[in-house]
């Protein structure tokens, strides 16, 4: 019998690349060379090295070879890369559009040639909970002293602006960590919780496994950030839900129609859209809220205006008061490059569930990995409603799709022999994909 303590004791760590990298997210963005204009992080440098070897792998993998999510992602990637030529000029879209190209689509190939099983799904995730937990340690002192003692130090050694200041809440200083930002430091280690919890702990919750889940939502915490804290509140509704319904028939149909009737009663009892709605309420203050919703009425107008090729990195039209940021993933995107960029990476991602959801004669283990990746996908998807996504989160982002197309041929991979029984705890039995 195939148990997930068997899978779990198979494989420590994953493939070398994918450890570089995933650790490499642990490093400050002043840990970077500059060659003319461009500046190459050590994200940047494992993703170009490893893009030729991840294509070669991909091109000889018979289990799983190339198909029609990968044909997506590659599309996303050069549609960003043609509307940045046509936007900004060749010389600067090819520089700008083969970083976004490499970023993007690099590193969901990185996954996608990396990881292959079962097997390599629980190392990513244990690797994913490490970065997170040593990071915590860093964002703990942060918060509390206000020293950025990960970030200023190599800034003192590589120079670069180093952290910008931010207004504290709740008497705490938010933590950066070694992010660009405490709200990209947030939505990492809360992308930890579902593969933590279905994975790392069985889905098991008592005094002993909780002590994980914690170590992830106080670095969730410590970034003291709306969007964030969306990401974890939305991960534990959902297993919420799925320990809730244990046994019953097509709850996840009956999920979806709630959610499909929530989103009727928003549009024929509010003066707006549901995702002015959601958006105005996923936000930490009230003045966040009131920025968002503007940003959103002008991103949309900006999209309608240059639907296909979007303009590049080029300024938007917005009120004189409003800064720069447009704190909106899926907007700017489609701002930026055009509605075809969109398409294309909704389309794949959504095609990456399916075809997980096809096969319901799953081993446990494998629904509960199917689980944890669904579910985390779904909190980026949310999260990016009030969350930008850039720089090694972007990448991460991106990597985690990749990842889940190793849960899609997980059972061409499964060995023929029959599994030792393990003597550690076992997945709860309820927490099937029914």
């Amino acid at each position: 019998m195939r148990t997930a303590a068997t899978y779990q004791n198979a494989k420590v760590w994953p493939a070398l690349p994918v450890t570089i990298l995933v650790m490499s997210f642990a490093l400050p963005p002043e840990v970077s060379i500059s060659l003319g204009s461009l500046r190459l992080s050590p994200y940047r440098i494992t993703l170009i090295v490893m893009l030729v070897p991840a294509i070669n792998l991909l091109t000889q993998n018979r289990k799983a070879p190339a198909g029609l999510i990968d044909g997506l992602m590659a599309g996303h990637g050069l549609w960003a890369a043609l509307s940045l030529m046509l936007t900004m000029g060749v010389a600067d879209g090819i520089e700008s559009g083969g970083i976004y190209f490499i970023e993007t689509f690099g590193a969901y190939l990185l996954a996608r040639a990396y990881v292959r099983t079962y097997e390599d799904f629980v190392a990513v995730t244990r690797l994913i909970f490490t970065v997170a937990a040593s990071l915590l340690a860093f964002a703990i002192i942060e918060s509390f002293s206000g020293a950025h003692i990960l970030r200023e130090p190599f800034k003192a050694v590589f120079g670069g602006p180093g952290p910008h200041v931010i207004e504290p809440r709740l008497g705490l200083t938010r933590a950066f960590t070694s992010f660009e930002h405490p709200i990209l430091f947030g939505v990492f280690s809360a992308s930890a919780f579902a593969g933590t919890y279905f994975i790392l702990v069985n889905g098991e919750i008592n005094s002993k496994t909780a002590k994980k889940l914690a170590v992830v939502a106080m670095a969730t915490f410590f970034s003291l950030s709306g969007g964030p804290f969306t990401a974890l509140a939305l991960q534990m509704g959902l297993i919420g839900w799925d320990r809730a319904t244990a046994g019953v028939a097509n709850r996840w149909s009956i999920f979806l129609a709630l959610m499909a009737g929530a989103w009727l009663v928003l549009t024929l009892l509010s003066n707006r859209s549901p995702v002015l709605v959601f958006i105005s309420y996923l936000t930490f203050s009230a003045n966040s809220a009131y920025n968002r919703v503007h940003i959103w009425n002008y991103g949309t107008a900006e999209v309608a205006r240059h639907p296909m090729i979007g303009i590049g990195l080029n300024d938007w039209i917005r009120a004189p008061w409003m800064s720069s940021s447009m704190d909106n993933f899926w907007l700017l995107t489609t701002v930026r490059y055009g509605l075809p960029a969109l398409i294309f990476l909704a389309a794949a991602v959504w095609l990456v569930g399916w075809k997980q959801a096809q096969d319901t004669q799953l081993d446990l283990p494998l629904k509960n990995a199917r689980k944890a990746w669904i579910i985390t996908i779904l909190s980026f998807v949310l999260a990016g409603l009030t969350v930008h996504f850039w720089n090694a989160l972007m990448v991460h982002f991106f990597f985690l799709i990749g990842c889940g197309m190793a849960i899609t041929t997980a059972r061409q991979s499964q060995p023929a022999m029959q599994q030792k029984q393990s003597i550690l705890p076992q997945p709860r039995e309820q927490l099937s994909w029914t």
